[in-house]
Parts: structure tokens; C-alpha cells; sequence
């Protein structure tokens, strides 16, 4: 490899301990504002009557603003208080019209889910947000499912829609989850949602640590805020919890989900020209296979995925790059590779492998290590479903370096 190319991974590398947005992974600590350690937001179902009175009287105090889904219904009984509790900045979001559960929950079997259309719920999801507009002057931008459900519909004609809670709203939140949200990694609309309801701050605090060691966003759901009763946060806990969370000591960025899920899609978008997160490859709406290097998972002693180029660079013989693909139609692909080499170190051998399949060649040429090329390397024939693909160095690679790898496409032909 050519002395400026060294040149080149050294300031990489430099730019990786530099920028925490450079080459980021899910293995690097999120960056969180103001070097805080984790998130958390306080969130509340149902537009409970104790909500807008004492659950946020007590928060106020401690300046600490939280998430409350509503349903319109419910508000209209306690209105005086919802405006007061939206004027003092806490987040209103959409929990529906009439709360539809599956219908194996008797007291849901009039609104199941079971029964829904998609534009049923489009339609409901929509005039929530008109509804709660009207009453309090802003219009949701996060959801939450109730009773955590996700699906409408039955057996074979059961789907999910978190792809239209995708389209309508920043985010979506769950229920009865058991893992705080991972910041880069996690699906802005089917956020996890952990239970605080009849817990000490005792119970909650570890959950609050291990949320803080690992740079995580913990999303906590309750229902009702009084000193007693079923499906209720207990004042106690909140004051202690929130007496925590703003202690600057302890590095908690404290914050509704709409306000921490801004920050989050703003810090991807930063990250996503730099980033290798490896994910399924899916198929495009023309049916091809694009497996970037961004989505590829790399392994071996020295493999480099380089930002700047948005390639996985190749040290030894033991490197590759595999990835998951979902292939959505039996056929034949025509395989193409997106690469750069320098002349000099042109012509070593790969493999392409496609559940035992291989495509075996060469490295051409491109001119420089800056030149990006592509081109077809063969063809493969490959069944509908998930699988594994990877590309790697032939055993008998010497030292050196082989290729820049950006992108590998496969084109099913017609």
C-alpha cells in the first residue's frame, strides 16, 4: 500500500478519536448534549383526571416537563387544567379517539383491533390530532399505542402499523417493554416503553444506571399520578426520581420524547453519511440488491470501514464484509461491484459468497485509491428469502491492500 494511503487511515483514525460523529457505530457512546450520559422522558397514559393536577404540579416544581398522550374524551372533563399543564411546556401527544385495544380485552371488543382498516386508523389518528388542536392549541407529534398493540386485523389479514405511525408522527411509543431505547439504533416509531406504575424509585433507579452506563434513552410510561391505586405513578417516586434526574451529577438529560426524538433524528442524519451500522438489506421498489458498505457488518484483525469514502478497506486475508439480505424474487442476478484500488496494488484475488455460492475474481484496476469504479462481475442464482452474502479476500491474499469496497449491487434480470 502506497505511503499516501497510510497517510490517509492515520488521519482517519486521528478523526475518529477526534469527532464522535466520525465513523460512528453502535459500539460508540451516543453523544448526548452537553456530554449528558443518557436520556430519559416521563411520559403518562390516557389523560388521567390526577395528570394536569397533581402529577404536573409536582413536576413543575422540579422543572422537569413530561409526555402526556391523550384522548380527546377525557380531556374535555379536566380541560381548565390540560390548557394550564400545556401553557407550562408540557408535551401534548396523540393516544387516539376511543383507545382500541385487541378485542380478546372485553371492555375493548366494541373498538378492537381486531376490526380495523388501515384508513380507519388513518382516519382516527388523524382527528385526534385535530380534536386535541382545537382544545389545546398544538397538534401531537408522538404517539403512543394503546395497551401497546401494534397490529390491526386478524390472522391473515393482521399487519402492523408502525409504518403509518412512521408517516403521521415524529415518534411512537410502546408499552410493557423491557430494555431502554437504543439511540442509534432504534425504531423511531416503536420507541420501548418501561413501566413506572406501583414501583419505588428504588425499582426504578437501576433501570435509570443501566440506562446511563450504556448511553441509552429511557422512556418511562405510567397512567395515573396520586399516592395510591392501581395503574398509578406514585408521587413519591416521581419527587425522588425527579430530585435525580436534575442533579447535574448524574448526567441525565431530562426531557419530553418529542424534544429527545428531534435531537436523535438530527444527530443521525450528522451521523448517517459517516456511520456503518449494519442492517438487512432489502430489496428497492425495481427489485435490486444494494449491499453499501454502510450497511455491511465488517470482521477480521484490520478491516477499516473509512467514512470518507464510505468503503470497508481490506488489510489481510482474514477481512471481510457479510451482510443479511432479505432476496425477494427467485431468479438470476447480475452481480456489480463499486470499488477503488491503486494501480499498484491491483489484481488480488476475491470471493464473492452467496449461500455457498462464489463468484471468484481479480481486482481491476481504477486508476487511484480516490477512483471509484463499477462494474459486473458475474452472475448468480439465487432463492427468495433471507441470507447471507460476503465479501472477502482469496486465502491466498499477500499483504497489502486489496480494495476499497463501496458498494456491491445485484440486479435480478427480467
Amino acid at each position: 500500500m502506497q505511503f499516501n494511503r497510510l497517510i490517509s487511515f492515520s488521519v482517519i483514525l486521528l478523526g475518529l478519536a477526534l469527532d464522535p460523529f466520525n465513523g460512528y457505530s453502535q459500539e460508540q457512546p451516543f453523544p448526548w448534549p452537553e456530554g449528558k450520559k443518557m436520556a430519559l422522558s416521563l411520559s403518562f397514559d390516557d389523560a388521567r383526571v390526577t395528570n394536569p393536577t397533581l402529577g404536573t404540579e409536582l413536576l413543575d416544581r422540579h422543572g422537569v416537563k413530561a409526555t402526556f398522550f391523550l384522548v380527546p374524551s377525557a380531556v374535555r372533563k379536566n380541560l381548565e387544567s390540560w390548557k394550564k399543564a400545556t401553557v407550562s411546556g408540557h408535551e401534548m401527544a396523540n393516544h387516539s379517539i376511543y383507545h382500541p385495544c385487541s378485542g380478546n380485552f372485553v371492555w375493548s371488543r366494541d373498538k378492537a383491533l381486531d376490526n380495523y382498516t388501515m384508513d380507519q386508523m388513518r382516519q382516527e389518528l388523524l382527528q385526534t390530532n385535530k380534536e386535541i388542536q382545537e382544545l389545546l392549541g398544538v397538534t401531537p407529534t408522538v404517539y403512543a399505542y394503546p395497551c401497546g398493540q401494534t397490529y390491526i386485523g386478524r390472522g391473515e389479514t393482521a399487519q402492523s402499523f408502525i409504518p403509518l405511525i412512521s408517516e403521521l408522527f415524529l415518534a411512537g411509543r410502546g408499552w410493557l417493554d423491557e430494555a431502554p431505547v437504543d439511540p442509534a439504533y432504534a425504531d423511531m416509531a416503536h420507541l420501548t416503553g418501561m413501566k413506572m406504575d406501583n414501583m419505588s424509585f428504588e425499582e426504578i433507579l437501576p433501570l435509570i444506571q443501566s440506562a446511563s452506563a450504556n448511553g441509552q434513552w429511557l422512556v418511562l410510561a405510567g397512567h395515573e399520578t396520586n399516592n395510591s391505586g392501581n395503574q398509578t405513578t406514585y408521587l413519591s417516586m416521581l419527587d425522588k426520581l425527579a430530585q435525580y434526574a436534575t442533579d447535574p451529577a448524574n448526567g441525565i438529560w431530562i426531557a419530553p420524547i418529542g424534544t429527545i426524538a428531534e435531537y436523535v433524528n438530527e444527530k443521525r442524519a450528522l451521523m448517517s453519511a459517516n456511520s456503518n451500522i449494519p442492517q438487512t438489506i432489502v430489496a428497492s421498489p425495481d427489485g435490486g440488491l444494494s449491499l453499501s458498505a454502510e450497511k455491511g457488518k465488517g470482521s477480521g484483525p484490520k478491516i477499516q470501514y473509512m467514512p470518507e469514502w464510505a468503503a470497508f478497506g481490506w488489510f489481510t486475508a482474514a477481512d471481510q464484509v457479510s451482510w443479511e439480505v432479505d432476496v425477494p424474487k427467485k431468479g438470476i442476478y447480475t452481480v456489480y461491484l463499486d470499488w477503488s484500488v491503486s494501480d499498484e496494488e491491483a489484481g488480488h484475488p476475491y470471493v464473492f459468497e452467496t449461500n455457498g455460492k462464489p463468484i471468484k475474481g481479480k481486482i481491476g484496476k481504477t486508476g487511484s485509491w480516490e477512483t471509484f469504479k463499477r462494474q459486473a462481475i458475474g452472475k448468480v442464482k439465487l432463492d427468495a428469502g433471507l441470507q447471507k452474502m460476503i465479501f472477502k479476500a482469496d486465502p491466498n491474499f499477500p499483504i497489502g491492500g486489496m480494495l476499497d469496497l463501496r458498494e456491491i449491487t445485484l440486479v435480478m434480470e427480467r
